[in-house]
C-alpha cells in the first residue's frame, strides 16, 4: 500500500480546500482561512501526515477493512483534502462520511472506520 505524502501536492491541496470549504456551509470564509493556513503550516501537515500514515498501516493489517479505491491522482487528492478538512476540524464526521459516500457509494463502513480514527 502506498502511503500518502501531501507535500508533493501542497498547492493542489490548498486549491482543493478552497473549493471544498465553500461547498460545506455558509460560514466558509473563516473555515477557509484557517484551513488554508493549516495546510501551509509544515508542523500541521506533518502531524496530519503521521496520523494518516498510521491509519494506513492499521488498514493493511485489518482483513475486514474494505479498501476505498483511491486509484487515481484525482481520487487521492480528493481524499487528502476531505480527510485533512475532517482531521483539522473544518468538517464534521457526518459531512466527511456523506461527502465520501457521494464519491464512493457502498463504502460507508470504510468511511466510518476512517472517521473514528482520523479525528485529531
Amino acid at each position: 500500500m502506498k502511503y500518502i505524502n501531501i507535500k508533493s501536492f501542497k498547492l493542489g491541496l490548498t486549491l482543493l480546500i478552497l473549493s471544498s470549504v465553500f461547498a460545506l456551509n455558509g460560514c466558509a470564509s473563516l473555515k477557509l482561512k484557517q484551513a488554508v493556513a493549516d495546510a501551509n503550516d509544515p508542523a500541521v501537515v506533518k502531524e496530519y501526515e503521521n496520523k494518516i500514515n498510521t491509519i494506513a498501516k492499521e488498514i493493511t493489517s485489518d482483513p475486514d477493512y474494505k479498501r476505498i479505491p483511491l486509484d487515481t491522482k484525482e481520487d487521492v487528492d480528493w481524499f487528502v483534502t476531505q480527510s485533512f478538512l475532517y482531521w483539522d476540524g473544518k468538517s464534521s464526521k457526518q459531512e466527511f462520511i456523506d461527502i465520501g459516500l457521494k464519491r464512493f457509494p457502498g463504502y460507508r463502513d470504510s468511511f466510518e472506520y476512517l472517521a473514528k480514527r482520523l479525528k485529531k
